[in-house]
């Protein structure tokens, strides 16, 4: 686990428990588990980096006037979104008709509130990470207009590896990289490998072991001006 993740996530947590009261309280203390975690760390951080506009457990009214609570809000105009981790046996194999058809319900209120949804099931969060982080990004460009290939667009810690290299005459090093972001070595190649899998960063040196770092070729373009 990234040190950064777990520490921004505690401070995270910690702040919507201390902002929230009743239900959404209790909901945040015995009800975020495992499965909203495995989200956050291996889905939603690598493809954003960084937790702002999400809510854990977030309150909403139907039009009867009902609460209800959704795994995640995301809170961003023009339209929020909805995101729900789902675990097999508490929303397919145990369910009733009854709580099926409440279900279906719920989701229809959402929508019919406005809201986007996405919905994520434990089984691919764990066997297919990379796959749920694509549905990210694709919502973060269709639905926010957040395009990819602006380095505007990259989490920041990535966006700071950008600029240092474009200020590097040489190749950069991950021990460079450390300094410059204040962090250790884990979370830096995690940064790295994901810049390169972008397209931002190529290996300039090491074969199973990258050592050094340079800008590809075709990320000029979108540099800003010096």
């Amino acid at each position: 686990m990234s040190p950064c993740f777990e520490e921004d996530y505690r401070s995270w947590l910690d702040r919507h428990i201390a902002l929230s009261q009743g239900e959404r309280r209790r909901r945040i203390r015995h009800r975020h588990g495992f499965g909203e975690k495995l989200f956050l760390e291996h889905v939603w951080w690598p493809a954003v980096g960084h937790l702002d506009d999400l809510h854990p457990e977030y309150e909403f009214v139907d039009a009867e006037g009902n609460y209800g609570y959704m795994d995640y809000g995301y809170i961003r105009l023009p339209r929020p979104a909805c995101i729900e981790i789902d675990g097999f046996g508490s929303h397919a194999r145990d369910v009733d008709r009854n709580s099926f058809s409440r279900n279906l319900d719920r989701q229809n209120e959402i929508v019919l509130g406005n809201w986007n949804i996405l919905r994520f099931s434990i089984d691919k969060l764990k066997e297919n990470p990379f796959a749920c982080q694509k549905h990210i990004r694709r919502m973060l460009d269709q639905w926010y207009g957040e395009d990819k290939s602006s380095l505007l667009a990259l989490p920041l810690y990535q966006r700071e590896i950008i600029r240092l290299a474009s200020r590097s005459a040489a190749p950069i090093t991950v021990a460079m990289a450390c300094e410059c972001l204040g962090k250790q070595k884990t979370f830096v190649y995690g940064q790295l490998d994901a810049l390169v899998e972008k397209g931002w960063l190529v290996p300039a040196t090491g074969s199973k072991r990258v050592r050094s770092y340079k800008l590809a070729d075709s990320t000029s373009d979108f540099m800003p001006p010096a």
